[in-house]
């Protein structure tokens, strides 16, 4: 899924390039932000201080998510389904009923916008990153905060969670993989040049994808942060990076507003959208 500023969002087919749908909700701002469920079936996204939902399969819009006192900035979906967590720039984060709309919870701890958040994969937690240089680990069911991680002063750090429960931060020219129980830093993955700006596990946990505004998109051992391969092809910084849900593909997407799909067996470009 990819937004821009004609007012809309567009979902296309990873593997032909096909368009396949056409997201429409907001009628004034440039989409921030976009996650889709685990099962393909719904996207959230935000282009102003409300989140919506969309059916992914006929485009149509289910609910809209408001509470924020600011814009959002980040979005995603709990492994079940059943929960969205939004971050906004009002320095807090949100966490909803994903079939309600219903507000559950506010997560209030950052000093500073709410630039990426990320449910664990037995729904138990969230991890939040902000400009206020910190991460924080969450509990999901009450709201306590259990961890503050700091590595990546003076960027403004984002966080994921790996299939297994570890934490992934990046922020710098570097991303680093903690023990989301203990808040022990465990790896660091160093090889890019300027500031890391996607990261994400591939579905079995053994690989991470990372992007960056030095333009290239790297995989890396997630066990032991030793460097596979590099991607090169975006004519300026990556925007975003992620493994396809067959953990062979990974898709790019570049300022130079194209996405692109590669085989991360062989390192081949694959196919461009744009």
């Amino acid at each position: 899924v990819a937004g821009g500023i004609d007012k809309t969002a567009k979902i296309w087919d990873a593997f032909t390039g096909k368009e396949l749908l056409t997201l429409k909700g907001y009628g004034t701002d440039i989409f921030f932000t976009f996650a889709f469920s685990l099962d393909g079936r719904r996207v959230v996204g935000s282009a102003d201080k409300t989140a919506k939902i969309w059916d992914a399969e006929s485009g149509k819009e289910l609910l809209t998510l408001k509470g924020h006192g600011f814009g959002v900035s980040s979005v995603a979906f709990s492994f079940d389904g059943k929960r969205v967590v939004t971050g906004s720039g009002d320095h807090t984060a949100k966490i909803w009923d994903a079939v309600t709309g219903k507000e559950l919870l506010t997560l209030d701890g950052h000093g500073n916008t709410v630039s990426s958040v990320a449910f664990s994969p037995d729904g138990r937690r969230v991890v939040t990153g902000s400009g206020d240089g910190t991460v924080k680990i969450w509990n999901s069911e009450t709201g306590k905060e259990l961890l503050t991680l700091k590595g990546h002063d003076p960027w403004a750090p984002h966080a994921a969670f790996s299939p297994d429960g570890r934490v992934v931060t990046w922020g710098d020219n570097r991303a680093k993989i903690w023990d989301a129980e203990t808040g022990e830093e465990l790896l660091t993955l160093s090889g890019h040049t300027d500031p890391v700006t996607s990261v994400a596990f591939s579905p079995d946990g053994r690989r991470v994808v990372t992007g960056s505004q030095d333009g290239t998109v790297k995989i890396w051992n997630s066990g032991t942060a030793e460097e596979l391969m590099t991607l090169k092809g975006h004519e300026g910084l990556i925007e975003s990076a992620a493994f396809l849900s067959d953990g062979r593909h990974v898709v790019s997407v570049g300022s130079d507003k194209t996405a692109k799909i590669w085989d991360v067996e062989n390192g081949e470009e694959l196919l461009t959208l744009g």
